[in-house]
């Protein structure tokens, strides 16, 4: 049975990460930025994954009439080329229809993440900076999971953020020909 094992100490390359990671299990979700290797919680917990489902969910049906050579997808591995020491994982990403056999893609228009216990603001930030340099990317989504809290940064609003948090206030991304209430993407999600 494989237990945690620590990266090698210090900075490393995306050579060198990859090299880590390729024995390492499955269920452990690794993460590269700028060099410093990280360990994301898994498995997701149900909210987590519930959020994301909706969001994916909602993001195909507007795709599938509005923009059929898209498609959005959980769990995506990418990588930005102006990042080189950088790999990560984006909990929802819109990408092309027909996709690439990579682990890492380079071609996304949306990147989301939901936020889970074991992510820092730090982590979260600066996987939103990193997205945004991505040259297809449109909109970067931060979705809270303990609070109805969504941050849209989009490339048409020179990358500025806007945040909602009433469940009737609508999220409209036109580039993808989607629009929801903040509240659809909490469907089935308990909110204390």
């Amino acid at each position: 049975m494989n237990t945690h094992i620590a990266p090698p100490p210090g900075k490393l390359t995306a050579k060198q990460f990859l090299e880590f990671i390729e024995d390492r299990p499955r269920e452990e979700r690794w993460q590269l930025i700028d060099g410093v290797p990280f360990l994301m919680m898994s498995p997701a917990m149900l909210p987590h994954q519930r959020i994301s489902a909706n969001l994916m969910l909602l993001l195909n049906a507007a795709l599938a009439s509005r923009r059929p050579e898209m498609f959005a997808i959980q769990e995506v591995a990418l990588r930005v080329e102006t990042h080189p020491d950088t790999r990560v994982i984006a909990d929802v990403a819109v990408v092309d229809f027909e996709v690439e056999d990579v682990l890492y893609g380079t071609g996304f228009y949306l990147a989301a993440e939901v936020l889970s216990d074991s992510n820092t603001r730090e982590h979260i930030s600066r996987k939103r900076e990193i997205y945004a340099d991505a040259p297809g990317c449109l909109h970067v989504l931060i979705v809270s999971q303990r609070e109805h809290a969504v941050e849209v940064w989009s490339r048409a609003d020179d990358w500025n953020g806007r945040v909602y948090r009433s469940p009737d206030d609508l999220i409209d991304l036109p580039e993808f020909g989607f629009a929801c209430r903040l509240a659809d993407l909490y469907r089935g999600v308990s909110m204390k």
